[in-house]
């Protein structure tokens, strides 16, 4: 997530934590703001304190869900209040550089998985690059964030999209979610290794990836996005013999904090990628700051590609830190 790299820690928690108790702004200035930094966006300049300016302020400067558009031209509602529909606003997507890269990934006829979909940016992107050949199957076990993910969905008419009100796991079961209280304005953050949190927890039904595959006749899979707050070795686990098989690119956060809630860590997720014939990528702000990295080792938190065949050269050429800055705000 290249905007919390370039911010401060203490940015960081604030924006993530999005409960933001302050006095409502008239309408007039909340509309002026709301057009001030989405002009910024447009600029990809000073990033880090654009952000800042982003995380301090948005919660204020909307009473309700505010329409946008992707860079692939779909439609979505944001509300403000919470921190991945709020860069979506600002920024035009969340994770401008990943979301960049992730659709530079793509072709038509592909089949995309969309583990942790949230509400839903990754698989709208990826609805409309793989065309009616292709496939996209999303995965979201929240059940106010997978409505939605639905509404998102219909709203743009994605024909080619299978979504799913489920958790991807190791074995079938059904699990709690929860989340720090701190990260109430992140719908995001649930996770399994908060379970034990005495509010705000929610069941969902979990699924191996295996056999979600067999049960709908998925023969192989292309790319997989996964960002499911420290479950990740739990689902290659469930869906290793479709993983072995089609040997997909994994667009995957990599969190030390979140994977040792689990009894995992980076390093223990490196031997298992490795295992399976996998190299990592690290994406970071930059072209120049992303690259191949030999191990997992002693990373905190970064966002990876991991591939066995080479990466296209869309990938490792032909852009730089304003590039994907730029083409987040190009549905505008």
């Amino acid at each position: 997530m290249p905007n919390q790299r370039e911010a401060s820690d203490a940015a960081i928690a604030e924006s993530q934590n999005g409960h933001v108790q302050a006095e409502p702004l008239a309408a007039p200035m909340r509309a002026i703001m709301r057009a001030f930094l989405r002009a910024w966006a447009r600029t990809g300049r000073k990033s880090s304190r654009h952000y800042r300016l982003v995380q301090r302020w948005g919660p204020r400067l909307a009473r309700a869900p505010l329409p946008s558009r992707l860079p692939n031209g779909c439609n979505i509602n944001c509300d403000l209040t919470e921190y991945v529909q709020r860069q979506i606003y600002f920024l035009g997507v969340f994770e401008p550089v990943e979301s960049f890269l992730f659709t530079r990934l793509l072709r038509p006829g592909d089949v995309v998985a969309d583990v942790g979909a949230n509400v839903g940016q990754y698989t709208l992107l990826a609805a409309t690059a793989v065309g009616p050949a292709g496939a996209v199957h999303s995965f979201e076990p929240v059940p106010s964030t997978y409505a939605t993910l639905l509404e998102n969905i219909s709203r743009n008419k994605l024909s080619n999209v299978s979504a799913n009100r489920a958790a991807l796991w190791h074995q079938p079961a059904t699990i709690a979610l929860g989340r720090a209280p701190e990260m109430i304005g992140n719908l995001g953050s649930f996770s399994i290794g908060f379970a034990d949190m005495q509010s705000g927890v929610v069941e969902a039904p979990a699924w191996t990836l295996d056999e979600y595959a067999a049960r709908n006749g998925v023969s192989r899979i292309d790319l997989i996005k996964m960002d499911i707050q420290g479950a990740e070795p739990f689902a290659l686990r469930g869906g290793r013999r479709i993983v072995e098989q089609s040997r997909p690119i994994l667009l995957m956060e990599v969190q030390r904090s979140s994977l040792e809630l689990l009894g995992s860590s980076p390093e223990a997720l490196w031997d298992e990628l490795k295992a399976l014939g996998y190299r990592a990528w690290r994406i970071g702000v930059s072209l120049r700051t992303s690259g191949p990295q030999a191990n997992l080792d002693g990373v905190e938190f970064a966002n990876f590609l991991f591939h066995t065949a080479d990466l296209p050269s869309g990938i490792t050429t032909g852009w730089e830190r304003r590039t994907p800055k730029r083409w987040a705000c190009s549905g505008w």
